[in-house]
């Protein structure tokens, strides 16, 4: 049986640097974000629904595809629209992710990225439930380094998770993220360990 582990931290915290540390360990990762994608480029029934619940202005106005920033935008300005989002593209995920899990089974551990394990109340879904945390200021510097966000649009996305100090008061275990890559490396590399 594999081991399944929840990786979970506010956006910005560096939960995929923890997936590629665990990847280059040769941990499997499914990163639930990458799901969405998916699921919103790929999955019709989604998109249709999508669409009927937001309209036509969250297309890109080239591609006519779902446009993700534009969709960010509306969903992180209105509490509504984001639970209505959620209760769309939520369960296909796990759906995704239970079949990918299986595909997996020979693995030791698996690793799965989940961005609102907490806020969606899935932490019964894992054996464990790893939080990566770091310091406010570089998530700020991050989310607009790398998605361009202002800082009202920061402080959206951060009101639409659990505070660091919550997700950290309920992990089985804290990986801190505010030092050097080897520093998380090293980490993850002692949690690893543990749970063989």
């Amino acid at each position: 049986m594999s081991k399944i582990i929840g990786i979970t931290g506010s956006i910005g915290s560096g939960k995929s640097t923890v997936g590629n540390i665990l990847e280059s360990l040769a941990v499997p990762v499914i990163d639930t974000d990458m799901v969405v994608h998916k699921i919103l480029a790929e999955s019709k029934p989604a998109q249709e629904q999508i669409l009927a619940a937001f309209g036509k202005e969250i297309l890109n106005d080239t591609t006519n595809a779902i446009d993700r920033a534009k969709l960010g935008a509306l969903v992180f300005s209105n509490e509504n629209k984001r639970k209505q989002l959620e209760a769309i593209v939520h369960p296909l995920v796990l759906e995704e992710c239970t079949r990918q899990i299986a595909t997996l089974s020979q693995a030791p551990q698996i690793a799965v990225l989940v961005p609102l394990l907490f806020e969606a109340g899935l932490e019964d879904r894992y054996d464990e439930v790893w939080v990566v945390v770091t310091k406010e200021s570089d998530i700020r510097s991050r989310l607009q380094k790398r998605d361009g966000l202002s800082n009202e649009e920061i402080d959206q996305r951060l009101a639409a998770q659990l505070p660091q100090k919550e997700k950290a008061a309920r992990a089985d275990a804290i990986i801190d993220n505010s030092g050097s890559r080897e520093e998380t490396k090293k980490r993850v590399q002692e949690l690893l360990t543990s749970l063989v």
